[in-house]
């Protein structure tokens, strides 16, 4: 019975081991959050995002044309990529037109123009 009642010196040894331990299991622990904050995270690349400006007097008019230039230039890119998917040998086009279907079910403000 003497682990219910131990002398002194067992005490202060299993003191000092528990303590060890703890403070080794402290210091593992923080190690492994330095060490995976430091090297084993992949910095994201940073989304640069350009937004046009317009004069602060611009008219729906000028709005509207903006607009429909812009609509006209996407299709216009769009058909020209329909035409090369078509000219790529088949095992090719059915990729090309996977990644041409994904491009259009994007939402538009997730596309890369």
């Amino acid at each position: 019975m003497s682990y219910l009642n131990p002398n002194a010196a067992e005490a202060r040894k299993f003191k000092i081991i528990v303590g060890s331990a703890a403070v080794a299991a402290t210091v593992g622990i923080g190690s492994l959050f330095w060490i995976q904050a430091t090297t084993l995270v992949e910095k994201p690349e940073p989304k640069i995002i350009y937004v046009d400006s317009w004069a602060a007097n611009r008219s729906r008019k000028d709005a509207l044309d903006a607009r429909a230039k812009s609509d006209a230039a996407l299709a216009a890119k769009l058909a020209a990529a329909r035409t090369y998917i078509a000219s790529l040998p088949p095992d090719k086009r059915k990729l090309a037109q996977a990644e041409y279907d994904r491009y259009l079910a994007a939402p538009a403000h997730e596309r890369v123009n």
